[in-house]
This record gives structure tokens, sequence and C-alpha cells, in this order.
């Protein structure tokens, strides 16, 4: 073949090749591609249904373990008033608003027992209308029944008193007893008229006693007992206890009064961050030294039980009224986990049903359950919820998708058609310029032939 018969095929087939790569880019890459879903995850799916059977506490409705998405406060507006208050005077306060979502948590509505799935039940013997445990730590819910029920607070509420009290007095703050102090209903620690004593060693009494005498003195320099219930409730709107409303300091059975079972537990969370606070409430036993010439030194023990029987026992506050009935609010700590539990309105002394909450929780501690609700106060509010993250092969396939939706992308959206064309504009000319050089060098063989 003549020279310029290959340079001609060689020009003939440069353009063929031209022509394929511009069809090639032409052609939507769906062959390869497969179109992709999110993956379904277990994480966040619905846990195997709970056993039906489900213990049942007096004064309760059916109980029931709903799933993570369980009802709204509003389910439980039978709960939204307290017990009536037998004693004090003054027309009943209208009950506390129900929030739209409750605190903590969805679950933390349920009037109910509310458990993990599939966790063991809760010990027999359980006569409390309301209680709950939680990590002292992380603040998880990790059991309850009927969280956000209104009760009465009896002596719990003076762990509010008590953190206020260490924020605004000086511990070295000289007191004057009076003898209103000493009239106070309740056990007192022994106040004396005129008495003088340290700020400090009344809170701690307050803290380790019920010290009915010391809550009204420490309330009295607090600016009196209605300005000390005031600043009460202010903390308690700050750390989001929306069942708490105090209007008497002491915890008396004052119509208005209340609290519940999330918040006694979310309240003395708060309070044990305090290093005395959690000193005071860890000790067996406190001393008052008066100051002056009445130099006696008064020494109670700490009415807690639990500090004697519970081991790893860590500190609490209880309290009895007639409304209240027996209420008790305590941590205790084993193999590094901390753990608080709350018992409300219950028909029994509460330490025994407090123990048994404790060894119940640590059961479901070591289990690392799903918590089902979260104590959530001023320090650390409720964290977002963790979103799921792709595993590797979804990685993997997004990726090559991304690269192909990229591959295909490169000409862009209305630049791919102008492409095409122009491709093939450029193949016509080489096919005619082809052409005619092949017919010019056809009249040129003739001509030399001649």
């Amino acid at each position: 073949m003549p020279e310029r018969a290959r340079q001609l095929a060689r020009v003939l087939n440069l353009s063929l090749s031209i022509a394929a790569a511009v069809t090639f880019a032409a052609v939507p890459a769906t062959a390869n591609a497969q179109p992709t879903s999110p993956s379904t995850s277990t994480r966040g799916s619905t846990a195997t249904s709970p056993k039906n059977s489900t213990p049942k506490s007096p004064g309760s409705t059916t109980p029931s373990r709903q799933p993570s998405d369980g009802p709204t406060a509003s389910s439980c507006t039978a709960k939204a008033v307290p017990p009536p208050a037998n004693e004090g005077n003054g027309d009943q306060l209208p009950p506390l608003d129900l929030p739209k979502d409750p605190i903590g948590g969805a679950r933390m509505g349920d009037c109910g027992v509310v458990l993990p799935p599939n966790a063991t039940l809760p010990p027999d013997g359980l006569t409390a209308d309301s209680w709950l445990i939680a990590d002292q730590a992380t603040g998880d819910v990790l059991a309850s029944y009927a969280p956000h029920a209104r009760q009465r607070p009896a002596g719990t509420i003076k762990v509010l008193l008590a953190m206020v009290a260490l924020k605004e007095i000086p511990a070295d703050k000289v007191i004057v007893g009076t003898r209103e102090d000493t009239r106070q209903p309740g056990t007192k620690v022994g106040i004396i008229a005129d008495g003088k004593y340290a700020a400090g060693d009344l809170i701690r009494a307050l803290i380790v006693m019920p010290a009915a005498d010391a809550a009204n003195a420490l309330a009295r320099e607090l600016g009196g007992a209605d300005e000390a219930a005031q600043k009460m409730n202010n903390l308690a709107r700050e750390l989001k206890a929306l069942d708490t409303r105090v209007v008497n300091p002491n915890g008396n059975d004052v119509p208005g009064q209340s609290t519940s079972a999330f918040d006694t537990a979310l309240i003395y969370r708060e309070a044990m961050r305090i290093p005395e606070f959690a000193d005071a409430t860890g000790s067996k036993r406190v001393q008052i030294k008066p100051q002056g010439n009445r130099n006696t030194t008064i020494t109670r023990n700490n009415d807690n039980k639990l500090l004697n029987t519970f081991k790893g026992a860590t500190g609490g506050k209880a309290g009895t009224t007639n409304a209240a009935q027996n209420v008790f609010v305590g941590s205790a700590e084993r193999d590094g986990r901390h753990l608080i539990v709350s018992v409300m309105r219950s028909q029994s002394e509460p330490f025994p049903q407090a123990a048994s909450l404790l060894d119940y929780g640590f059961t479901l501690a070591a289990a690392r359950v799903q918590p089902i609700g979260k104590l959530a106060g001023a320090i650390d509010q409720p964290s977002p919820a963790p979103q799921d993250t792709p595993s590797s092969a979804e990685n993997e396939t997004t990726t090559l998708a991304s690269s192909n939706t990229v591959a295909r992308s490169a000409f862009g959206t209305a630049g791919l058609p102008i492409t095409i064309l122009a491709g093939l504009v450029v193949l016509a000319g080489l096919v005619m310029t082809a052409r005619r050089k092949m017919a010019r060098a056809k009249r040129l063989r003739a001509q030399q032939a001649r």
C-alpha cells in the first residue's frame, strides 16, 4: 500500500477512536452503578417485646413496659396532683403544669413500671407509690415506677434548702437560735433560744438528720420562710425539676407542696456534686459546737439506716409525714458504679426497699442495660441522639457511587449534548477530508499510469 494511503487509513482510524470515546461518555453509567438506599441498622430498632407479666405497686393503674417511644406526660394526668395535704392552712394551690414532653425522655411520662428491654423484673415487696434508680455519674435512669407522679416531699425537700444555704450563707456565719426554732414540729437537733451556732454546723445537721429547728434557723438567715422557699423554687426550675414546688422549707404537709421520684433523684444528684454536701451526707453522725458561753457539744446520729446496713452506702435523706408517708433518696457505690435511688410514699419504712432497689440497680448496671431516661439538670443537658455511622461496606458503596457520579458528570449536565454534537462535527470533517485525499491520490495514480 502506498505511503499516502497508509496515512489516510491512520487518520480514519483516529477519527473512529474519537467517535467511540465520545459515544462512551454519552452513555449513562447505570450498568455498573446500582441504586443505593440507607441500610437497615440494628441500632434504634425495636427490641424484643418484654414479658407481659409485670409487677403492680399499690395505688397504681395497670403497669406497662412501653417501648422507647412511650407515652407522653399527658397520659399521666391522674398523677398530676399529689396526695391531699392534711396539715397547714390556706387555699389549695393549683397543680403545677405538666410539661408537653416529659423531662428526662418520653418513657419518663409513664405511670407504671418503666424498664429497659428484656430487663429482669423489680424485686418483690415494694410498697412505694413511685421509685427510681439512676446512675449518679451519667444521670442515666435504669428503672422506675411512675417517675413523674407528684408526691409530698417531706424531709427530702431539705436537700434543696441545704444547697441554697451552702451557696449563700458563709460557713462561719454565726446564727442565733430563737424560740420559734425550738417550737418547730418534727425531729430537732437541739437548738436553744439565744444560742449561737456556726452556719456550717447547722447545715451539716440539716443534711444528716431531720433538724427541723436548724432548717427554720437557716431559712430565717436566707430572708425568712417565704424567701427561702422562693430561692429553693428558683433552684428547682434551674435544675428542670418541674414537679417540685416548695411552700414550706421544712417539708411539712402544706397545700401546694410537691415533688416526684424523678425530681428527688435529680436534685440529690446535683447536691452530691457539692463537696460539703457529699461529705456530710456520708457521715454517720454530726456535732454542733455552740459559740460563746454555751459550749456543750451536740452530737446526733445520721437517720439514714443504710449507712449501717448496706455495704457501699454513700449518703441519703429520709422523711416522714402523714401525707408523704415514708420517703427516701440516697446513694451507694459498688465496683466503681455509683447509683441513686428514690423511694416516694412508701407504706412501710423505706430503707429495706431502697436497699433491694439498689441491689437491683447494680444488677442492671452490670448487664449494661439500655437507659430508659436521663436525669438532666443544670450542669449536663441531654445530649443529641447519636447518629448511625455507616459501615465500611456502606462507605465503600458510597465511594464507588460517588466516583461514578463524578465520572458521569465530568461533561456537565448541559455540556454533554454539546460535546457529542461537536464530536460528530469533527468526525464528519475528518471523514470528508480523508475522502478528498483518497480521491486526489487516485487521480494521481491514474495520471501516472497514462
